[in-house]
């Protein structure tokens, strides 16, 4: 049969191949650039989270701050994450991904150019509050859609290297800062301005982002489910037998009494404690590095250029984790990245005096850390049914960068009384402690369908550990 006279057919059901959403179909073409069009919005998403890191010192001279003003913006930062997880989470179940990641681009791109435009400090606060819960909002909603249209086969791969794309940013926003800020000192506008782009993203993905069929199935559009993965495979797909849509019809609306109940309790806890300890342990840092540098008596540039060194290993951590995340049941790859994390972190402690040792267990230091979050990422969103699957992701990381908000005001003490080796130490302490919850409690779930992780498993009532379908210790 040709291909229109397949194109034509794709709404026969005599013509459809019966298939659960994209396992063990290849990633076509225009797979491929749905992905790439999310990295592009994940690229100004992550380009927005990073501007702060670097632009810190610029703002404190030419917005006569201190470290205390500094510390309650990226507090705030973190409290509109809690905000903007919690509410991308649960949004995005109710009226979908796709119009929730259109609301959460514009969201940090607008507070973004609030940034750049203003010159009082309470207006950027609240800029730099609105950019953080669009960035979080975006981030989980991000998570659930790449696992939600990748193939089982290969669904870490996927998240790792589309964010591995996303987080390119990094370095480069260390790399204009760099040309840039020592411009003029209110040269720092310029980096937000760039940050604003995001916008574009937003109106392109207006025409082109898919709507998730598992979310369709989830209220019953099974047709416009099966369009979307025929769309994308270049298959006709008969998604009649995929056991979610009687499931998703159900009564979901008490998100957190079903996320404690007796059949996801233990998942829950593990995860709330590996994915808190995994974000705070990175983000105390983030915020901080250029201004830690510095005040470790590095100068103002030897700060910016260490900082963009440090910001290579970002990407590569994407990519990294793209490669082990399907390795181990993701359990293996997040415990091992997790105490790397923690040797790395203290050696830089000692190490802050030579130059290009702190360059090369600074790129170390972020490769381990976003390695390991980036495969805690899939782990989260793959262990609840896809009724309550972006709520419970949402909540999660919501409470793990609430925590991250209140560690940012610990940071100055910390600093203040025992150096730069205080606050890794603290770092390292709590990777660690994460890497043994996982270690100790944790479960497989790689190479398994979503369906088969939960909906089989909720089946049998045999509650979160060992023996449940796909989901081994």
């Amino acid at each position: 049969m040709g291909e229109t006279s397949l194109k034509t057919d794709f709404n026969s059901n005599a013509m459809k191949i019966k298939n659960n959403y994209f396992d063990g179909l290849k990633v076509t073409r225009k797979h491929l650039l749905l992905f790439i069009l999310v990295a592009s919005s994940y690229f100004f998403e992550v380009f927005d989270n990073a501007i702060f890191g670097y632009t810190a010192p610029a703002l404190m001279a030419t917005m006569n701050i201190d470290t205390s003003a500094l510390a309650r913006i990226a507090s705030l930062y973190y409290l509109g994450n809690t905000i903007g997880g919690i509410f991308g989470g649960i949004l995005s179940d109710i009226i979908g991904r796709r119009k929730t990641i259109l609301i959460s681009t514009i969201l940090f791109s607008s507070g973004t150019l609030i940034d750049a435009v203003t010159s009082n400090i309470t207006v950027f606060t609240i800029g730099r509050t609105l950019t953080g819960f669009g960035v979080m909002s975006m981030l989980v909603v991000t998570i659930t859609y790449m696992a939600e249209l990748s193939p089982k086969e290969s669904r870490g791969k996927w998240e790792g290297i589309i964010s591995g794309i996303g987080y390119i940013a990094v370095p480069l926003v260390g790399i204009i800062c760099q040309l840039i800020l020592p411009l003029h000192p209110e040269a720092w506008r310029y980096i937000y301005y760039l940050g604003s782009l995001g916008l574009v993203a937003f109106f392109i993905s207006i025409f082109v982002l898919k709507e998730s069929p598992r979310w369709l199935m989830s209220r019953g559009r099974v047709t416009e489910a099966e369009a979307v993965v025929s769309g994308l495979t270049g298959v006709p797909i008969d998604l009649s037998e995929v056991n979610i849509v009687i499931q998703e019809k159900e009564k979901a609306s008490n998100v957190i009494s079903e996320m404690f109940s007796p059949m996801y309790i233990k998942r829950t806890i593990v995860l709330l404690i590996c994915l808190s300890c995994g974000v705070v342990s990175l983000q105390i840092v983030a915020p901080w590095i250029t201004t830690l540098l510095k005040m470790s008596g590095f100068g103002m540039k030897e700060s910016l250029l260490l900082s963009t060194i440090f910001s290579c290993g970002i990407p590569l951590g994407m990519f990294v984790a793209g490669y082990f995340s399907d390795k181990g049941g993701r359990k293996l790859p997040i415990v091992a990245f997790g105490f790397l994390y923690a040797i790395v972190v203290i050696l830089m402690a000692y190490l802050i005096g030579n130059f290009w040792l702190i360059a090369v267990f600074g790129v170390l230091m972020n490769v381990f850390a976003v390695a390991r979050n980036f495969i805690i990422h899939p782990y989260v969103a793959e262990s609840y049914p896809t009724k309550i699957r972006n709520s419970v992701t949402g909540l999660l990381n919501g409470v793990s960068r609430f925590a991250s908000a209140g560690a940012q005001l610990v940071v100055p003490m910390l600093f203040a009384g025992y150096g730069l080796g205080g606050v890794f130490g603290f770092v390292a302490a709590l990777s660690v402690f994460g890497s043994l919850v996982v270690l100790i409690f944790g479960w497989r779930s790689a190479h398994v369908s979503l369906e088969d992780i939960n909906e089989n498993f909720a089946k049998e009532g045999t509650g979160s550990g060992s023996g449940s379908a796909g989901m081994k210790a």
